[in-house]
């Protein structure tokens, strides 16, 4: 009985809390980057926004954000952000604090804005269980045209590249 309840009630918080799905408009949010550096959508209007989902002691992430940093001159441009988003540091349960954070930066060469999402792997765009690496990309109206856990590079900067 006890284990029906929880079903119900997980059932019916999905459909009442549900995820942001394609098409929809993303919720507001701000991360905390480098500096205390305040990073919120609400900024970043009229702009292609890649939000790339990690934590640094995730295999995935790591060879992610190394191809990521390494192509990134494909899809710079003004009308184009990316930020990684951690959820955790490189071990598991260690904080996304600001040293992290520069140590990510520096260790692959990320020449795009990191910050801080505390135990939020993009909780707001998938369902639950949730996995990393998992990226949304939003279009210049803050639309969600794009979420996908363990996108390809060339997935994301594709979808990049359309939205623009």
């Amino acid at each position: 009985m006890k284990a029906f309840m929880l079903l119900c009630l997980v059932s019916l918080s999905t459909a009442v809390f549900g995820v942001v799905e394609i098409g929809e408009k993303a919720p507001e949010a701000c991360w905390k980057s480098l500096d205390s550096k305040e990073i919120c959508l609400r900024d970043l209007k009229n702009k292609t926004v890649a939000l790339i989902y990690n934590t640094g002691w995730c295999p995935g992430c790591q060879e992610e954000m190394a191809e990521l940093s390494k192509r990134y001159s494909e899809i710079q441009s003004p009308s184009v952000v990316v930020i990684s988003l951690s959820a955790e540091g490189f071990k598991h349960g260690q904080p996304a604090d600001e040293e992290f954070l520069r140590q990510w930066k520096k260790k692959y060469g990320i020449p795009f804005d990191v910050a801080s999402s505390p135990n939020n792997a993009g909780k707001e765009f998938f369902n639950p269980p949730y996995y990393i690496p998992a990226t949304v990309i939003l279009d210049p109206k803050g639309v969600v045209q794009f979420k996908k856990v363990d996108a390809s590079v060339d997935e994301i900067f594709k979808k990049i590249k359309e939205c623009k």
